[in-house]
């Protein structure tokens, strides 16, 4: 009878310790998404002419707004964020909107905070050479062309497979803006490559990561978003799910001299959790490499 008793009474200690860190590791990833990261990298390119060098994209992916934490207040101080980093170009990398009922087409145009009203709280935004943005999945499937147009309300250039130059320090430095992949599959930018002048300084930015392996070698960047870095990584696991190649998952990629920066983003879809991945603004300093 004392066995038994001493075996219950360590069992219930078990379970009431597990219940507690359950509860408490629940808390914390409803939590998660109100912490807000600046996350800074220096990356050395190709194609990148030395006397660019320092030359700092601000980069911020997956809004969402309307979902968990993202209000209009919210956006606002996060614009402020930005133009607190004093960035030659701030990009912003798709997935503005969110769904209220996530991936059921019918109830696509339904969303938890207008794209008017996510538009007009980014207006604020500011940097030496201009905001640049492309589309997300979830833009699309709302409206992709509302999007374009309200955000070129207040003065920021959408690219869809579209070019957009500027002269920094007399080079001419390009962002180049590539559709989402999920909408076609495929990388078509080879026509819009060719017309320019050179074939340097070429900053790619795309939605989804994805895109890597068929952008053009001159690109001396891709910068993407889409896969909110997993939302949940686990210690030793990993992000157990990704809606992209698990090499993409997050942070830096270098492949066969090619480089990509995936951001992990702000918002979050699906369940309103993140964990040990909290929500980022990106500020990546270019470099030449050679």
């Amino acid at each position: 009878m004392e066995l038994f008793k001493k075996i219950f009474r360590i069992t219930s200690r078990i379970v009431l310790g597990g219940m507690i860190i359950g509860l408490l590791l629940f808390t914390y990833t409803y939590l998660e998404p109100y912490r807000l990261v600046i996350k800074e990298v220096t990356i050395n390119v190709p194609n990148w002419n030395r006397e660019l060098n320092g030359f700092k994209v601000v980069a911020i992916s997956d809004i969402h707004g309307g979902s968990h934490t993202i209000t209009e207040e919210r956006i606002r101080k996060i614009t402020e964020q930005i133009n607190a980093q004093n960035p030659d170009i701030i990009v912003m990398l798709g997935d503005f909107v969110s769904q209220v009922h996530d991936n059921v087409p019918i109830k696509k145009r339904d969303l938890k905070m207008p794209i008017e009203t996510i538009a007009k709280n980014l207006s604020g935004l500011k940097s030496k050479y201009g905001v640049f943005v492309v589309i997300g999945n979830h833009d699309w499937w709302f409206d992709d062309q509302k999007c374009r147009t309200e955000f070129e309300k207040v003065g920021f250039t959408v690219l869809e497979n579209e070019t957009k130059s500027f002269v920094v320090n007399n080079n001419t430095v390009t962002v180049l803006g590539i559709e989402d992949f999920w909408r076609r599959g495929v990388v078509d930018v080879k026509d819009v490559l060719e017309k320019l002048p050179s074939q340097e300084n070429i900053i790619g930015i795309t939605h989804n990561p994805e895109s890597f392996d068929q952008t053009p070698q001159s690109l001396s960047i891709l910068l993407a978003g889409h896969t909110h870095g997993g939302q949940v990584n686990f210690p030793f696991i990993g992000a157990p799910i990704v809606p992209a190649k698990k090499e993409f998952t997050a942070g830096h990629i270098e492949k066969e001299g090619r480089n990509l920066f995936v951001t992990t983003g702000i918002g979050t879809s699906g369940l309103p959790f993140r964990f040990r991945v909290p929500p980022e603004i990106v500020v990546t300093t270019l470099n030449s490499k050679e």
